[in-house]
């Protein structure tokens, strides 16, 4: 009915020969089956109420009774005008009913009508009878941690379990075609909201006609679901989260078994949090210069501290001297090397890469939010598109974003798509050539053994990773300074640079030395080799990622290989 159902199965158009009467009832009864209101109203006679309150009762009674399919027979006559058509109606909560519509004819108007009759809401109504449903809302499963114990036991879990309560909009709508009472508890956010569909189980109920027992159905109990999350690990994230950091409530560490997407841990925001990810957006840019052959792991650039794009200085953090090999300039995550080869690979290979990984896309987490990064068409000139290559301008990520960016080359290749269900043995899409993949994977592991993410080093074990330091804050030239201030700042070893007019460059820098103007980023994951977990930490206003957010990631790293033993 006007529930969303879907198509109709509807009569064959009837022969010539048939009785006006019983085309007229078999016409009235296959636009029941369509919900076509409207139609039917067509078809009333003298006496009618007004299509309001026509539609109005129609959609209560099968609303009332769940109804979600029908299909109408041929019509029978029973003398004196009146028809009467059975319906096969599908029902969400109360299985099939077998029902007869019965109609009465009559001239109206010069033609051929149906009688108006309260008991056309619903077939096998008889006078004064309504239709009417009690019901029965089922029990609601909980949620429980991978080990088998209820997730609310804890405590660290809280900020991914969600919230239960009332339906309101379009889940109240939902709840109530699906034949819940409105009172049900439902899960709003979180856990609960993903999981609604298992743990919400199914409602039950008696469906009368006035005093008669149409169908009754008992309520089936909703499903404990296991969930992905290891205790073990969400409280040690919860830990490292409640550390003396200057933006707790917006940090996050979110941590993924590769291998089938199970997501272990997730504190703090790390579904809904959005920021510049800096430079671990440079595994991203590498990808589509490694593809398009621009350059090779040991090609070699000039060492500087800094590069000029259209007029403007992008500095490597604390004005860094770097450069050597790509692989050394990755290592290091040098901004004169990175931001120069952005513009070179060029906007529309730059936002084909970030859509292979994921962004502009909806998360397969369905209550996460969507990565993004400019369409290429708005990217207007080089120095947005070389912002744009080492994570800063308008590129904005959350940390499951580049979680998935960093699963993608510990997995060669394969995007995986994350999941707090259990879910083993899954395949996921290759969105990376091998040999890109492996590339990206080894100089990943040089960020940690000499480069900027050396606090990631595990004795014994190969981490690859990746730094990013952010400028969240963009620091003005002071009024009636002649220099131009440039875009945000992009990560680098230590901190976060900044960008420098070229006009009165000497009078206004928009270097800023505070280290709370940058979030701290890191991404990993161990062993280099049939990795077993990858990491993604944010702490906005923190710093340095490699200071700040690699041993919290390390820390994450070193207990998930220990419980994977």
């Amino acid at each position: 009915m006007a529930l969303g159902l879907g198509a109709f199965a509807a009569v064959d158009l009837l022969a010539s020969s048939t009785p006006p009467g019983q085309v007229l009832a078999e016409t009235f009864a296959r636009d029941w089956t369509r919900a076509g209101y409207s139609e039917m109203y067509s078809l009333l006679g003298a006496g009618r109420p007004s299509l309001r309150g026509f539609v109005a009762l129609e959609r209560h009674d099968a609303r009332s009774a769940t109804v979600t399919a029908a299909t109408a027979g041929r019509a029978t006559a029973l003398g004196d005008g009146r028809f009467s058509v059975p319906l096969r109606i599908d029902t969400a909560i109360f299985g099939t009913l077998e029902e007869r519509l019965t109609v009465a004819t009559a001239t109206s108007n010069g033609g051929l009508a149906i009688r108006w009759s309260a008991r056309l809401a619903f077939p096998g109504l008889r006078a004064g009878e309504a239709l009417r449903r009690v019901d029965d809302a089922p029990r609601r499963g909980i949620l429980l941690s991978r080990d088998g114990g209820p997730l609310s036991a804890v405590a660290a879990a809280s900020n991914v379990i969600g919230d239960v309560g009332r339906a309101s909009g379009a889940q109240l709508a939902q709840l109530e075609a699906e034949g819940f009472p409105r009172s049900t508890p439902v899960g709003l956010d979180g856990l609960e909201l993903v999981f609604q569909p298992e743990l919400g189980g199914r409602p039950g109920g008696r469906l009368y006609e006035g005093s008669r027992l149409l169908a009754t159905a008992a309520p089936v109990r909703g499903q404990d679901v296991y969930t992905s999350i290891s205790p073990t690990l969400q409280t040690l994230a919860a830990g490292e989260l409640s550390a003396n950091l200057p933006d707790p409530e917006n940090s996050a560490i979110i941590a993924m078994e590769p291998a089938d997407g199970e997501l272990l841990a997730a504190a703090g925001v790390p579904l809904s949090e959005l920021q510049p990810p800096g430079s671990t957006f440079k595994i991203i840019t590498l990808t589509g210069v490694l593809e398009a052959h621009l350059a090779g792991p040991a090609s070699v650039f000039p060492d500087a501290t800094s590069t000029t794009i259209d007029g403007y200085v992008l500095h490597n953090s604390d004005d860094e001297d770097c450069g050597g090999t790509l692989a050394n300039a990755f290592a290091v995550s040098c901004n004169s090397v990175f931001a120069p080869l952005g513009v070179e690979l060029g906007s529309h290979a730059l936002v084909r890469a970030a859509l292979r990984y994921g962004f502009d896309a909806p998360s397969p987490i369905a209550i996460a939010a969507e990565s993004t990064i400019p369409p290429a068409s708005a990217m207007a000139d080089r120095l947005v598109v070389g912002s744009s290559a080492i994570g800063q301008g308008q590129v904005l990520a959350s940390p499951l974003q580049m979680l998935r960016v960093a699963g993608t080359i510990a997995l060669v290749g394969r995007r995986p798509l994350p999941t707090f269900a259990l879910a083993p043995d899954r395949r996921f899409p290759r969105v990376i050539p091998v040999a890109v993949a492996r590339t990206i994977r080894a100089m990943m592991r040089d960020v940690v053994l000499y480069g900027t993410g050396t606090a990631a080093q595990i004795p014994g074990v190969a981490v690859a990773g990746k730094t990013g330091t952010a400028q969240v804050a963009v620091p003005q030239c002071p009024t009636g300074a002649t220099g131009a201030s440039g875009p945000t700042g992009a990560s680098g070893a230590s901190g976060a640079s900044g960008a420098t007019g070229a006009t009165g460059a000497a009078s206004c820098s928009t270097v800023d030395d505070n280290p709370y103007d940058t979030d701290a980023w890191f991404v990993a994951f161990a062993p280099e080799y049939h990795p077993r977990i990858v990491v993604a930490v944010l702490l906005p206003h923190d710093g340095a990622g490699g200071t700040s957010a690699a041993p919290i990631a390390r820390a994450v790293i070193e207990e998930a290989l220990a419980l994977t033993r």
